[in-house]
């Protein structure tokens, strides 16, 4: 018999879903204004908006579909080594990748390849969470690090097809705001059948919240491999920067390109030969950045040259870091001086020189340390011991850069991919 308690929790949580099915279907009516402001800003593509719907723009193969959910480009980049092996299995005949942002479909049409396809996900609406997965009937769905959308998962549950997390990653901040709607909560995140975690506190909290399986994998960001760059680019900006030695801000965020600015300043009389590159981390911000440096800074948006009395150049485009990082002889990540909480710096260090890093790397702190512990990284606790490093590192700089080792971080990507694919061929 079931007892008053249990009753109580039974309602409640049934109650708190059934408010967020009347929510997420009353924001219907508002969908076509966000989409029409999320275009004006450049975070929608006009030819792909009918994905937001939950309608298809690939056909469905027949046979085996695996359905993967990344949120945006640095959880699509993460999957990129799961997604190739998956992708020479004979088993499978077709593997669709979703995501949220502009970019990351970017990065995907890049390297698809096959029978790999990818698609918007579509608003977290009933209505459009039936029609997407009426369609497309994945015999698995997978949801890499944070992405829980409950209509989804309510629905994949109901048509009986598993679902699992991968690199699931989980903060204390998230964990407690889950735990305010405790029954609610564990009602939803019992309904995945495993999750591989990138660190021991995201598994706790999983196990916590009710998932049935846990499994601490490591991150797939460590099996990263830098997209093989543009070889026309790079050549081009070798010539640019002719034998400048480089320091590269990657990923910078306001408050930090004042900082740089700053440090570039101080050094010029020591360092005659550095550029500094600031890449920022929103590209759209650089009238804003131009403003805060120093003069004598060149610009790439606008076709600037760089000259010998080029002190910064602001490389204010989309999809170039990479052949930045290859390019650069001293890199630092940024939202790591101010309180931001950092970028991912795994695929600098895949580039084999050490990383420079803020104090505020709390979105990345098992990221860091492992980097930190293997000496491929390196914190910085303020401006002066920015300007400290830099010296240092511009002083020792020969025709050659030098190379940190890479292999321990590599080791440590392989076995990851490793276990993440056991987990998922175990509901194949």
């Amino acid at each position: 018999m079931i007892s008053q308690k249990e009753l109580i929790k039974d309602i409640i949580k049934k109650m708190i879903f059934f408010l967020y099915r009347i929510f997420s279907n009353l924001a219907h009516i508002f969908i076509p204004f966000i989409i029409f402001i999320r275009k004006r800003k450049g975070k929608e593509l006009p030819d792909r908006i009918s994905e937001r719907y939950g309608k298809n723009t690939h056909d469905r193969k027949k046979g085996k579909l695996i359905w993967i959910h990344a949120a945006s480009i640095g959880e699509c980049q993460s999957i990129l080594p799961i997604v190739d092996k998956l992708n020479k299995d004979q088993s499978i005949d077709q593997i669709l990748i979703t995501s949220g942002t502009v970019t990351s479909a970017q990065v995907m049409n890049k390297r698809i390849k096959d029978k790999v396809v990818h698609q918007f996900i579509p608003f977290d609406v009933p209505v459009f969470a039936n029609r997407f997965l009426n369609y497309w009937k994945p015999s698995l769905a997978v949801f890499v690090e944070s992405e829980i959308w409950p209509n989804f998962i309510h629905n994949l549950n109901n048509k009986n097809i598993p679902q699992i997390i991968i690199n699931g990653r989980m903060t204390i901040k998230s964990f407690k705001r889950w735990s305010l709607f405790n029954s609610s909560s564990k009602d939803l995140f019992s309904k995945f059948s495993s999750c591989s975690t990138q660190n021991s506190d995201s598994t706790l909290f999983y196990e916590k919240l009710g998932v049935k399986k846990t499994n601490y994998t490591g991150n797939l960001k460590f099996a990263l491999t830098p997209d093989l760059t543009d070889a026309k680019k790079y050549d081009e900006l070798k010539v640019l920067t002719g034998n400048r030695k480089i320091f590269l801000a990657a990923s910078t965020h306001p408050g930090e390109e004042e900082i740089i600015s700053r440090v570039t300043l101080k050094l010029k009389k020591t360092c005659k030969e550095l550029l500094t590159i600031v890449v920022p981390r929103h590209p759209k911000r650089n009238n804003i950045i131009n403003k805060n440096i120093i003069k004598n800074t060149a610009i790439r948006s606008m076709g600037n040259k760089i000259r010998r009395n080029t002190h910064i150049y602001l490389a204010d485009t989309i999809g170039e870091l990479n052949i930045f990082y290859k390019l650069a002889d001293i890199i630092f990540i940024g939202g790591s001086l101010v309180m931001h909480g950092g970028q991912n710096p795994i695929e600098a260090a895949y580039h084999g020189k050490k990383v420079y890093h803020g104090k505020h790397v709390e979105n990345f702190s098992d990221v860091y340390m492992t980097l930190d512990q293997m000496k491929l990284s390196q914190v910085v606790n303020n401006e002066r011991q920015l300007e400290h490093f830099i010296h240092e590192e511009y002083k020792s700089l020969d025709n050659e850069v030098r190379k940190v080792d890479i292999s321990s971080l590599k080791k440590e990507g392989e076995e990851t991919v490793k276990k993440v694919l056991k987990e998922i061929y175990q509901y194949l």
